[in-house]
């Protein structure tokens, strides 16, 4: 490799590096306020604890989980987070994780930009087709919904589909095996990427990547979970390919204004390649169809939209590679305009920078803050979802989750069924806060009910108050809550 040439960028390239940095910098002020604001929750408890478990050398099995004391391979094949466990060595914290998803999305602009060039793209336009790329409501969602293994893939995506196309064999079965790595279905999109490219080049290096894809798929889903593991937990009820029926594509309002807020992200420059819009049709099928109970998979919000961004971006790159006329700095403006009107339309993330209450830290953190250096070290604690992506760097944590008790007699609330909370395993403290700007999100129950119900337990002895610190409290578990 000509160093010299790595280092001597041309004036586009200086321009896409410093579009990178204004995202990136964007970015991790969204995703770092956010978890200091203690706004983060369920999903970054539970990815922090699996990291800070490998960095340890140690199986990790997530006491936060919905399905607390289990092997996290029960219910995720996400190896990825082994592999970036070593940086906990430095910083054993969920920050650093969060700092390590901005990083590796933004790091697959690089193969965006660089498919961009190779196809010939105006130089207005590839800048255009980036910024683009950065700006996907579903990335945003993505960087805004605490940390995912498929953010991870989608960079190992990008740069796989990169060598694909410039067809360098080694570097593209790297990045395939690191895509694999990421999630258990990231093997359909490896298949179907590597199927339309073969229709196109016949190069012999996406059958065996087909031939991998499927094995390791059919391995995951029809030997693994069924045999192993209690099955996959995001299955129909009659398994993973019951139920088949493609008009669930469009079966609900939330679906078909995923395909349109999709769609008009890229201004629609992606229908224009329908050979490579195979790999986002199936991607979509494979929450839609096939995993239609999943209900928050459904939508346009959260991290799974994510793969969206680089499924059309990709096809629109290649596509007008071919047509001389709309390859011009015109277009980039359309690129840019309608990039700029879905984040508007949808309010998404991104927008948040520019509003005061992004910025106004919630009333209870300082509460919180203390209490948790109140509480003693190593205890084995349960607590509320926000709370927890703080302090799940530790064996014994588990999520309180607000439900409803039935009282035959000497009920604490007065009525038959008294607001009250579940918890797996035997913890020893509690620790909530009660601030009036958490919600169902940082609570798991409405927050009159969370109030209610802990004072149901007070009463009934269940806990008992350890330490006060303005909204902040620390109980002592006495009792088992069912």
């Amino acid at each position: 490799m000509n160093l010299s040439r790595l280092f001597k960028l041309d004036r586009t390239s200086l321009i896409a590096f410093f579009i990178g940095f204004v995202f990136f910098f964007a970015y991790l002020t969204l995703s770092l306020v956010k978890h200091a604001h203690y706004w983060t929750g369920y999903d970054l408890s539970i990815t922090n604890q699996i990291v800070w478990e490998f960095s340890r050398f140690t199986l990790p099995i997530s006491s936060v989980h919905a399905y607390a004391f289990t092997p996290v391979f029960s219910d995720h094949v996400e190896f990825v987070y082994a592999i970036i466990s070593p940086f906990y060595w430095i910083l054993p914290d969920a920050r650093m994780l969060i700092i390590l998803q901005v990083l590796a999305f933004i790091l697959s602009g690089i193969p965006i930009y660089l498919l961009a060039k190779r196809h010939k793209i105006n130089n207005y336009l590839s800048l255009a087709f980036l910024i683009s790329y950065y700006m996907f409501f579903g990335v945003q969602n993505a960087l805004w919904s605490d940390v995912h293994s498929l953010v991870f893939g989608i960079s190992s995506l990008s740069f796989f589909i990169y060598f694909l196309d410039v067809k360098k064999k080694w570097p593209a079965l790297l990045f395939f095996i690191l895509a694999l790595t990421s999630k258990e279905d990231m093997g359909l999109l490896t298949f179907f990427i590597s199927f339309v490219y073969f229709l196109k080049t016949r190069w012999k290096l996406n059958l065996f990547v087909m031939m991998v894809s499927f094995i390791y798929v059919f391995v995951v889903f029809f030997v693994y979970y069924p045999n192993f593991t209690l099955g996959y937990q995001y299955a129909g009820e009659n398994g993973v390919l019951s139920n088949i029926n493609l008009l669930n594509y469009f079966n609900t309002p939330e679906k078909r204004s995923v395909f349109i807020y999709s769609f008009l992200q890229t201004g629609f420059l992606s229908l224009l390649n329908p050979l490579f819009l195979i790999p986002y049709l199936l991607d979509l099928g494979h929450y839609f169809v096939l995993g239609e109970r999943v209900t928050s998979a459904q939508g346009l919000f959260l991290h799974y939209r994510v793969t969206s961004a680089i499924l059309l971006i990709w096809p629109a790159i290649l596509v007008i590679g071919k047509f001389k006329k709309l390859n011009n700095k015109y277009l980039a403006l359309y690129v840019l305009f309608f990039a700029f009107l879905v984040t508007y339309l949808l309010h998404s993330p991104l927008t948040y920078l520019s509003k005061k209450w992004f910025w106004t830290t919630p009333t209870g953190v300082k509460n919180i803050e203390k209490a948790i250096e109140a509480l003693p070290k190593d205890a084995y604690v349960v607590t509320q979802t926000n709370i927890s992506p703080h302090i799940s760097n530790r064996k014994l944590i588990v999520t309180m989750w607000g439900e409803g008790k039935d009282f035959e007699k000497n009920s604490p609330c007065g009525e038959p069924k008294c607001d009250w909370f579940k918890w797996s395993g035997d913890p020893k403290f509690m620790l909530v806060d009660t601030a009036p700007e958490w919600n169902i999100l940082h609570l798991l129950a409405n927050r009159e009910d969370f109030i209610s119900a802990l004072s149901n337990m007070e009463r009934e002895g269940v806990i008992k108050k350890y330490k006060q610190i303005g909204t902040s409290t620390i109980y002592t578990v006495h009792k088992r809550p069912y």
